[in-house]
């Protein structure tokens, strides 16, 4: 079968119901069996809905649209007098109030292309965490160092990614056997930008950790929880948590089948090291 990504413009076109028979065929055959196409097609669905579904908040009246366009046709006559000039053109002058509603309605548009933008490109980071959580887990996407040193991992990643990336060192004085192993890293790309995935291992499956440059990849949507200084964005995504978040210049993916609260998310990364107790859910 076609690579997932192959499969990204026919998803599109499905929406405007533009495959053919056979292509269509094929695309359910794979809908059928890969989760990460059928959430990608739930997330443009809910994208066109959207987009469908937005209008004005304020319409221009039927009187406005006659006003202005009896105002057109007086100023397109010649007028010999001034005076006669003013007086046809007084009543739109006097009706300037009219137009405010118009006014709103475009500086209410210009003011959510932002947010809609912002919210794709959040999108399209979870979805890039979401394919390279894929890709590991079935074995299409090998780890450029096995390891559960955090300082390892550092120091392969250094000369590897354009921005600075460093994993909270280990503490040899922390006991008790920790929830989360660290088993490795990956290369990756984002947007054609090299990032850095670390994978750790539980008894109840893998966790990936996708980090990109804030300037590369943005983090927005889903449920919004705030944890100290940090906001933390929840979705879900079929079978998988998506957990994403920013700090440092830093944006970060954290992909998992486990439920997870914030407190535990940040363990993934710090239940070795010396401040472990401040990510500990409080009794």
């Amino acid at each position: 079968m076609k690579p997932c990504d192959d499969l990204n413009v026919d998803l599109l076109r499905s929406l405007d119901n533009d495959l053919s028979e056979q292509e269509l065929k094929y695309l359910r055959a794979h809908l059928d069996s890969c989760v990460y196409c059928q959430g990608r097609l739930e997330r443009e669905r809910a994208l066109s809905r959207f987009l469908r579904e937005s209008r004005p908040l304020y319409s221009a009246p039927a009187e406005l649209r006659i006003q202005v366009s009896a105002a057109i046709e007086r100023n397109s006559l010649r007028y010999r007098s001034r005076w006669d000039r003013w007086r046809r053109v007084s009543p739109l002058v006097l009706n300037w109030k009219m137009l405010v509603p118009a006014t709103l309605v475009i500086a209410l548009c210009l003011m959510a292309v932002p947010n809609i933008v912002q919210n794709v490109r959040a999108a399209s980071y979870v979805e890039a965490a979401l394919r390279n959580h894929n890709r590991f887990v079935r074995g299409e996407l090998g780890p450029g160092i096995r390891t559960k040193s955090p300082e390892a991992v550092t120091a392969w990643f250094a000369d590897k990614l354009p921005f600075q990336f460093r994993l909270p060192s280990s503490e040899a004085a922390i006991q008790g056997n920790p929830t989360y192993e660290l088993a490795g890293a990956s290369l990756v790309q984002y947007r054609k930008i090299p990032a850095a995935m670390v994978v750790y291992e539980a008894p109840s499956g893998t966790i990936s950790l996708l980090v990109e440059s804030s300037k590369a990849a943005v983090v927005a949507g889903g449920d919004e929880s705030h944890y100290g200084a940090l906001m933390f964005h929840y979705r879900n995504e079929g079978r998988f948590k998506v957990i994403t978040w920013s700090a440092h210049n830093l944006s970060y993916a954290l992909v998992s089948s486990i439920a997870s609260s914030t407190q535990e998310s940040c363990m993934v990364c710090h239940q070795r090291m010396a401040d472990h107790g401040q990510f500990r859910r409080q009794p």
